[in-house]
């Protein structure tokens, strides 16, 4: 794409009440309204999933609702029905992303949903007891006024779209659960995932898809953004400067993404932030050491930090900005599609470990990325190898681990439970019932490949809990 100095962005547009947004893509999501006009992707797809809803979970809810120990069935439904689509939403977008040629990741995937259903209630129950209703939505709030931090947009939605939804339209689709069980379970999670994303955002609403002014992520305070803001350098495209930061991004993007098995859970977009001068902010968190995975020992042999952030400005002006979505896997899309040369500013900042202070924080100069880049491709060489060692099953497990463990590991580490967790709740121990799905299910009769996209991703598997089920129902029996 060429971008020409003289285009108008119209991308304010989209957040006028009435407007509909742009259609990003032409597929089209049915899931449970099998009798209904089929839902879109974007701010109109919100509109309509909100519009059938049978309660008003979907609006801004109050800090009352959010202590509320229970959601009702239909809260739970219309929960259900919105995440399904949600999923849908953010998939449709990157869906080129499914398949690695080194990494099995549909069977890691389907296998950690499947264990997040069963085994993450009592963990994120036990945590609640142990901080308090109020305390998971002090644990959002600490994403504020930090950079280089896992409790952000996708690791949150990862509670509830992943652990609760996929995973049990997994087990769903396995026949391995009725739409009746698991619904206290489901519960729990599901309010794990409300209070932690209503404490962070703080607006009432819980996911980027339901803002007002749509698909933003603003949760940063104004005096903390200040700070950022100042370090920022100025970027002319096509200058050396331009080239090494937009160079460093893809490196350590690259990293994130290997580091964590192919996944999203290794970058974190925040904004975009509109700037006094019109310029569009962007805060991305690049997680390229996480100390939990011992893969990631090269990354410390090279003795990269556990996340690199990025601060870049966009002049939505220069490239005829029409719509900018940071949706709820952390990820900005733009249309148009390239912003790489609208970038017109950029900052640099490295969080040794997970619990650095803010005040420990170090900023780096643009001219001085040189050696952190070579660090960094370094690490991403050593990763390759070692990873190409590693035989199936250990590759499967591995990323199983990344979904399983990483998705809420920033918030028990926050909450004070992580070791609790694996020394009584036995964490990092494989459930028989997942691993007996590895062994007799999911590698044998093409699960992963067929019922999973067929379900799951189609939004077709996510079927309702019956109207009047006891929410106390957990499963009781194998029959």
């Amino acid at each position: 794409m060429t971008i020409t100095g003289d285009s108008k962005a119209t991308f304010r547009q989209r957040y006028e009440e009435a407007d509909d947004g742009l259609r990003f893509q032409e597929l089209t999501y049915t899931g449970n309204f099998v009798d209904m006009d089929p839902v879109t992707d974007g701010i109109l797809g919100d509109k309509m999933m909100r519009a059938r809803a049978k309660s008003k979970v979907l609006e801004r809810v109050s800090k009352e609702d959010v202590l509320r120990e229970q959601f009702t069935i239909d809260e739970l439904n219309d929960l259900n029905n919105y995440l399904a689509w949600n999923i849908w939403d953010v998939l449709v977008m990157r869906a080129t992303e499914g398949v690695s040629g080194m990494i099995p990741r549909q069977e890691y995937e389907i296998l950690a949903f499947m264990h997040e259903f069963y085994r993450w209630p009592e963990i994120l129950r036990m945590t609640t007891d142990e901080v308090g209703a109020q305390g998971v939505m002090d644990i959002g709030a600490t994403a504020r006024r930090e950079i280089g931090t896992k409790v952000n947009a996708v690791h949150d939605w990862c509670i509830g779209a992943v652990g609760f939804g996929m995973g049990r339209c997994g087990l769903l689709a396995l026949e391995a659960i009725k739409a009746d069980e698991y619904i206290e379970e489901s519960n729990e999670i599901l309010k794990f995932m409300q209070r932690v994303l209503w404490g962070k955002r703080q607006d009432g609403y819980i996911l980027n898809s339901q803002d007002r002014y749509r698909y933003r992520c603003r949760i940063h305070e104004a005096d903390f953004l200040e700070q950022i803001t100042a370090q920022i350098e100025p970027l002319e495209a096509g200058s050396p400067a331009h080239q090494s930061f937009t160079q460093f991004n893809a490196a350590a993007e690259l990293l994130a993404f290997l580091d964590h098995y192919d996944c999203r859970l290794g970058l974190g977009d925040t904004g975009p932030y509109e700037l006094p001068d019109g310029r569009l902010l962007i805060l991305r968190d690049l997680f390229v050491n996480e100390e939990a995975f011992h893969w990631s020992d090269v990354c410390e042999d090279e003795k990269l930090p556990h996340c690199y952030t990025l601060a870049l400005t966009i002049d939505p002006e220069k490239m005829g900005l029409q719509e900018i979505r940071v949706n709820d896997i952390s990820t900005t899309f733009t249309r148009p599609k390239n912003y790489i040369e609208a970038i017109v500013g950029g900052a640099v900042f490295a969080r040794e470990k997970w619990n650095t202070p803010m005040g420990e924080v170090d900023p780096i100069k643009i001219q001085d990325l040189g050696d952190h880049l070579t660090r960094v491709q370094n690490a991403t060489l050593k990763l390759y190898t070692k990873t190409s060692k590693m035989c199936r099953r250990d590759l499967i497990w591995n990323g199983q681990y990344v979904y399983y463990i990483d998705m809420i590991l920033p918030h028990l580490r926050l909450a004070g439970t992580y070791d609790k967790a694996c020394q009584d709740y036995d964490l990092w121990e494989i459930d028989q019932r997942v691993a007996n799905y590895y062994y007799y299910d999911i590698t044998k009769r093409g699960f992963a490949q067929e019922t999973v996209p067929s379900k799951i991703f189609s939004g077709a598997g996510y079927l309702p809990f019956p109207e009047g089920a006891d929410r106390r129902r957990s499963k009781y029996r194998w029959l």
